[in-house]
């Protein structure tokens, strides 16, 4: 099977192969049933820091949540590919992933190339107020970046690091290290 990234996804069914680092996932209730559970809802990043929606149907849940861990890297195939529900949309990409009859979602030792741990998304102040009052969950973290530093060198010889510092809507001011 032909390995694909997920920026290379079409609407329809998808044979090919995925690889990716499953981030977070939490389960969809249906409040107006009784906490009813309809899907369980994924975030995915593969080697390109790519973020992908992943949905797993209650129905099938059952095949694949003694494999769901967080931080874990997987192969992926054999999956539905659709557009977001505006509403729901979790990250940049207007496609989701569903999974199948026929979806293959296996753990991985030992990937083909190293896939990032963690995936951050950047919004402005306009795309944040364009949220408000639509029942979507805003960003974890909302803040104004007062600097960035890196120490990027070629070729580096150690890790290269980026300092963000950020302003949080509280005041406080927070510095982030990503290597």
């Amino acid at each position: 099977m032909t390995k694909v990234f997920f920026s290379d996804l079409k609407t329809g069914r998808c044979s090919s192969v995925v690889e990716a680092r499953l981030l977070r996932f939490w389960e969809a209730k249906n409040v107006k049933r009784g906490g009813e559970l309809m899907w369980m809802d994924l975030l995915m990043v593969d080697v390109n820091s790519t973020m992908m929606q992943v949905t797993i149907s209650a129905g099938r849940l059952p095949q694949f949540r003694d494999r769901l861990l967080a931080g874990a890297m997987f192969s992926l195939s054999g999956f539905d590919v659709s557009r977001c529900a505006q509403n729901f949309r979790l990250t940049d990409s207007s496609l989701m992933i569903r999974f199948s009859e026929t979806t293959s979602f296996q753990l991985l030792t030992e990937p083909d190339s190293p896939l990032p741990e963690e995936a951050f998304r950047f919004r402005n102040q306009q795309e944040l107020i364009g949220l408000a009052n639509t029942n979507t969950q805003l960003p974890d973290i909302i803040g104004e970046i007062l600097s960035v530093k890196s120490t990027v060198c070629d070729p580096p010889e150690e890790k290269n690091r980026v300092m963000v510092t950020l302003k949080l809507e509280s005041d406080e001011t927070v510095t982030s290290t990503m290597s």
